[in-house]
């Protein structure tokens, strides 16, 4: 069983010294305190800005990302990715029916083709694995399973 830190959150005098600070890390502003819809800039515009800003940050984290499209259908974000030394593009996909009352394997294969199988192949390498995808009684639940490959050291 997996071992979760008991993370603390800093104390509230930390916080609000952030007020207007710009965090180095992301580039990304703390909104400062008393900011409303007569600020200039206004409220929206600046949280709007830094959501955009946020939004870019994600992307990234998006991609190869399956989702639950409803009706037993899932969808893949498009994902670059490099295999065996070879830089690849999957454009995505939309509508993929999955068995109900199974568990599947979401993985694209060594010819850039998705897959949806009742396991990954054998080894880890030749393909990226993606997702494991559990229908029961019509509902899908979907475990993220990109960590796979993106915490891999060759």
């Amino acid at each position: 069983m997996p071992t979760f830190p008991s993370e603390q959150f800093p104390s509230d005098a930390t916080i609000l010294a952030l007020n207007g600070q710009e965090d180095q890390a992301t580039g990304l502003l703390y909104l400062p305190r008393g900011t409303n819809a007569n600020s200039q800039p206004s409220y929206e515009i600046q949280y709007n800005r830094r959501q955009r800003r946020e939004n870019a940050i994600l992307a990234a984290l998006r991609q190869g990302m399956v989702v639950d499209e409803s009706g037993l259908n899932i969808g893949v974000y498009p994902i670059d990715y490099t295999m065996a030394s070879t830089r690849k593009a999957f454009d995505g996909a939309t509508g993929v029916a999955v068995a109900d009352d199974s568990t599947s394997k979401v993985y694209i294969d060594s010819s850039n083709v998705l897959q949806v199988a009742s396991a990954y192949p054998v080894g880890v390498s030749g393909f990226l694995p993606l997702a494991t995808v559990i229908a029961s009684a019509g509902v899908l639940t979907i475990e993220d399973d990109r960590v796979l490959a993106i915490f891999a050291v060759s």
